[in-house]
């Protein structure tokens, strides 16, 4: 069996029990009471409330560093990327002086 091979089945694996990026794609999260509902939806099946315009992938991308490459999520340390080995560059930290 191939690395890509097994790549597709953990993806798939993933995807079907509910975990990972193409899980996240389905989804939307309602601002207001938390409920996750399918990324087609428009307003909140529990409390009728407006949903973002934003899938949960999307949101969890904005919360996170990403490759300049191919758009992985990073860690805060990381120096290449774990998907596609592009070399990153260093992530600059504000210092607070004084404190």
């Amino acid at each position: 069996m191939t690395r890509q091979q097994i790549e597709q089945i953990r993806l798939e694996s993933m995807k079907q029990y509910g975990f990972g990026p193409e899980a996240m794609k389905l989804l939307k999260v309602c601002a207001n009471c938390g409920a996750t509902v399918s990324a087609e939806q428009q307003t909140c099946g529990e409390c009728g409330s407006g949903l973002p315009q934003e899938t949960l992938y999307q949101f969890y991308l904005n919360l996170h560093r990403r490759c300049p490459v191919c758009e992985t999520a990073l860690s805060d340390n990381a120096i290449f990327c774990p998907n596609c080995g592009a070399m990153l560059t260093a992530k600059r930290k504000e210092r607070n002086e004084g404190f």
